[in-house]
């Protein structure tokens, strides 16, 4: 199931009908009208007679918003487990960081409450804060 919509695909100063706008987004019908009915995409009708037209500068916004309503932004201590659907604190005996060449590196580490291994990646600039984030110096990894 599609959990993010391109929204940059909708124009704003065109129309739309529930078959077109299902058509440029990839989901059905049935869908669209949910989304109108119970999510709050009805005031992107501009009339309510048939066929039902969206304005797509309101349906563009509502996308956009929803999904920036659905992000959820990692603290510096913080990565996000794939597994718990939602930024993770890591075990402080797993942290480590690998460096990549000489401007990438990173940091790995396993999710406290189900064990995943996360990974977050940053810049040799930056390694002096991701050791204060998380705790403790790491022993250094070299990989190829």
């Amino acid at each position: 199931m599609k959990r993010s919509y391109d929204y940059q695909r909708v124009r704003s100063h065109r129309p739309y009908t529930i078959p077109k706008l299902a058509e440029l987004l990839g989901v059905s019908e049935a869908t669209v009208r949910r989304w109108i009915r119970l999510n709050g995409l009805d005031g992107a009708i501009i009339d309510h007679k048939r066929p039902t037209l969206l304005q797509g500068a309101k349906v563009k916004a509502w996308l956009k918003a929803r999904q920036k309503a659905k992000r959820q932004p990692c603290a510096p201590n913080e990565m996000y487990c794939m597994r718990c659907k939602t930024p993770r604190q890591i075990r402080p005996e797993s942290f480590h960081i690998v460096q990549r060449n000489e401007v990438n590196l990173t940091v790995k580490g396993e999710c406290v409450k189900c064990g995943s291994k996360l990974q977050r990646f940053g810049s040799v600039a930056d390694r002096a804060a991701l050791e204060a984030a998380f705790g403790r110096k790491p022993p250094d990894s070299l990989a190829a």
